[in-house]
């Protein structure tokens, strides 16, 4: 399989783009700076409705909020994953963001910031903000999982574009779009191509597993065996990421 340099240009679309969950994932953060320091005027910011009016002083000291404190005195900083449900409100459509900031010790459950976003508007509080549920409940949810690379990645990823064989091109990569495009493959749409400059890497789907293929500093190789579809996605997020040993798990023959 060799690259292909005449492609159409369309835009693949997605649920949730990256602007929009570093967006997200800064209100999150700004919710629990709020919590953390007791800052009113940073929650109310964030709060949506009639709760704008009912964030005081006294606040804090409610039942149902200093049970969750605990949590967020103790955050470490990172934001774990997001999951998302949507739906209809009044024929508008209302977004829902789970965000998983930390485990509730010695329980299979977490805590999290929920998040409303009412048609296309900003991302704002749903009720108190904090809450705890199931974590197989949350796994449920259409989850995004954040590592920390993830920022680390969305400067890299402007330094990649994707090519797809049904003429859909991306910029600005992210692991979910790699996942996204790896999830379009088939018979027809049949590669996928992630550039680097004047290097790839690229893979081409079958029944039988993924061939993948690697160009650097003018010479291509080729792997020698099939990857899984788990595998060929772990070897893109490596080469997207800038691994120095992405490729060292796999024997490769000169073309």
């Amino acid at each position: 399989m060799k690259k292909l340099t005449l492609i159409s240009v369309f835009l693949l679309l997605i649920s949730t783009s990256l602007f929009a969950q570093n967006q997200l994932i800064d209100t999150a953060k700004e919710i629990l700076k709020a919590y953390k320091t007791k800052d009113v005027a940073l929650l109310k910011k964030h709060a949506s409705g009639v709760l704008k009016y009912a964030i005081t002083e006294s606040y804090f000291d409610d039942d149902n909020v200093r049970e969750n404190l605990k949590a967020v005195e103790n955050w470490d900083g990172k934001i774990r994953g997001i999951g998302y449900k949507s739906g209809k409100m009044m024929g508008k459509e209302i977004k829902m963001a789970y965000v998983y900031f930390a485990d509730v010790p010695n329980t299979d459950s977490i805590y999290e910031i929920l998040l409303s976003n009412y048609n296309n508007q900003d991302w704002v509080m749903f009720g108190l903000g904090l809450d705890r549920e199931k974590k197989s409940e949350f796994e449920k949810l259409n989850v995004t999982a954040l590592s920390d690379t993830t920022s680390e990645t969305a400067k890299t990823g402007k330094e990649f574009s994707i090519e797809m064989a049904n003429g859909n091109t991306l910029n600005n990569i992210t692991p979910e779009k790699i996942t996204q495009c790896f999830n379009s493959l088939n018979d027809e749409n049949f590669y996928i191509i992630l550039n680097h400059n004047k290097d790839f890497l690229q893979a081409a789907y079958s029944d039988k597993g993924y061939t993948v293929e690697y160009k650097e500093n003018g010479v291509q190789y080729s792997a020698n065996d099939l990857l899984s579809k788990e595998n060929a996605i772990a070897l893109f997020n490596k080469y997207l990421n800038m691994d120095k040993n992405w490729n060292k798990d796999i024997k490769w023959e000169k073309q």
